[in-house]
């Protein structure tokens, strides 16, 4: 059988799932609610016939890469992009991680760390949040001087819980790693703190950012790393030549420019207050504080609560069968009239 062919490591393995459901409000995936920018719409047939699709795309992504580095005050040296953050991560082991090599994540957190990690064939040193998913520096601490690990990653915020990391924190594990500590900033804007300015003083640091959540261009896989321009370019060395398609470049760049994100992510902030505050009202479950665009939602009967959104149109994410994450369901944050008819909803499916 061809299954006997795979590697050990692959065996038994389990893929990142996705759920696939239609539904009238899907709030699974912490995607925006909103489209592209109306001067990106406008230009849009403009924006496609200049990507010359019948030609290569830039494979160094130069002029996105000018942006981003305008964007988070660095240079386009500091910059890689990646189809997605997830490639990105997925680039980071391939350069540094070894069969055997030890690799610190929290848990629960994305689990594409987990992914990875396994098809590395690394050693997974899984640190718990704890019951309300709060980091234990002390335990990552603990860890790293016991097993020397080669990659460390931070979530900042986390997902699925939303919890953060403080920067004092965050250093305190820099100071004593001695391998590649990544810090995921996923979320970042819809948090606003961040340890970008600290690439040049910790070389062996990276800071992972997606324009997939609050820039709204999940459908179109643009993710980037930040670091020193050393360590951009070990992971060049290992990056596929042509990994982000020309019309993905083009349009991230024209939405780059045209500067939406700060209201849009107000509008978020806002409406994260509004779903926070209505469900904190109702008796019979719990509301983790989240700085991200989703809030994890605590139930007695969280397979239940899930089954019944689904039968009134709503789609969240599941967690109820996992380990770490049992009883819960994840929720994006979306438009009012979304979050206020999701509030209706739970309210009915409880009481």
């Amino acid at each position: 059988m061809i299954y006997d062919l795979l590697r050990d490591e692959i065996k038994g393995f389990k893929n990142y799932e996705v759920s696939n459901i239609e539904c009238k409000y899907k709030m699974d995936a912490n995607e925006v609610p909103f489209s592209l920018p109306e001067s990106t719409l406008e230009n849009l047939q403009e924006i496609v016939k200049s990507a010359n699709v019948n030609r290569y795309p830039d494979p160094v992504s130069i002029k996105l890469r000018d942006k981003l580095a305008e964007k988070c005050s660095a240079s386009k040296d500091n910059i890689l992009v990646g189809n997605g953050s997830d490639e990105i991560i997925h680039i980071i082991m391939n350069a540094f991680v070894s069969p055997d090599d030890f690799v610190v994540y929290p848990v629960p957190s994305f689990s594409m760390y987990r992914v990875y990690s396994e098809i590395a064939g690394a050693n997974k040193v899984e640190i718990s949040l704890g019951e309300d998913y709060h980091y234990d520096v002390v335990e990552f601490i603990k860890s790293i001087k016991e097993y020397d690990p080669k990659l460390v990653i931070l979530c900042n915020p986390n997902n699925p819980t939303g919890t953060t990391i403080s920067r004092d924190d965050i250093i305190k594990i820099l100071e004593v790693n001695r391998g590649i500590t990544v810090v995921d900033e996923a979320y970042y804007e819809f948090f606003g703190e961040t340890v970008i300015d600290l690439i040049n003083k910790y070389k062996n640091m990276i800071v992972l950012r997606t324009l997939s959540k609050a820039y709204g261009l999940a459908g179109l896989r643009v993710g980037y790393a930040v670091s020193n321009p050393e360590m951009i370019g070990c992971l060049n060395l290992v990056k596929s030549p042509y990994n982000v398609n020309s019309i993905s470049q083009a349009i991230a760049l024209s939405v780059l420019e045209a500067d939406t994100v700060k209201d849009r992510v107000e509008y978020i902030k806002n409406e994260r207050k509004f779903l926070m505050d209505g469900l904190s009202k109702i008796d019979g479950l719990k509301v983790y504080n989240s700085q991200a665009n989703f809030l994890l939602l605590k139930f007695d009967n969280a397979d239940y609560v899930y089954n019944k959104l689904l039968e009134k149109g709503i789609l969240v994410r599941d967690f109820s069968g996992d380990n770490e994450l049992s009883g819960t369901l994840r929720v994006t944050i979306g438009t009012r009239e979304a979050n206020s008819y999701f509030i209706k909803c739970i309210k009915e499916i409880l009481s």
